[in-house]
């Protein structure tokens, strides 16, 4: 085990490879990530408000609760912001020689990662159609 250190320490200091850095899975994954979060904003705040012709106020299209559209654009935004920082702080990881400042990096991903589901949950059910939010079974 020589040359090992905890959060891969013993690697810092290195010089940045651009086809090595693409070629890692994480960064793939931000990557596309980072991506949809785009597509997601983008098709929200775009699309997410229509008016009918005997309308003049635009409403959302989830449901119709003005709630559901701000909540999926903040999301949209929240994602994008964290997609961006991470990939950044993958690009600055190898650089970083400190165990106690990879450490803080990488409890900070694990936690952004672990979190992130949560927030999203109430989004789902919220701009799901009325019928498929009661089950007859279960009335």
């Amino acid at each position: 085990m020589d040359g090992f250190q905890a959060y891969g320490a013993g690697k810092a200091g290195g010089a940045f490879d651009p086809l090595t850095f693409f070629r890692q899975p994480q960064t793939v994954v931000r990557v596309l990530c980072w991506l949809f979060s785009i597509v997601i904003l983008g098709c929200v705040a775009n699309e997410g408000y229509v008016n009918r012709p005997n309308e003049v106020e635009e409403f959302c299209i989830f449901n119709r609760n003005q709630i559901a559209c701000n909540y999926a654009v903040s999301m949209g935004t929240l994602c994008f912001l964290c997609c961006t920082t991470f990939l950044a702080l993958d690009v600055y990881f190898p650089q970083i020689s400190g165990v106690k400042d990879r450490k803080k990096a990488v409890m900070a991903d694990i936690g952004v990662s672990g979190e992130t589901p949560s927030p999203g949950t109430p989004l789902l059910t919220n701009m799901s159609p009325p019928g498929y939010r009661t089950c007859p079974l279960l009335t």
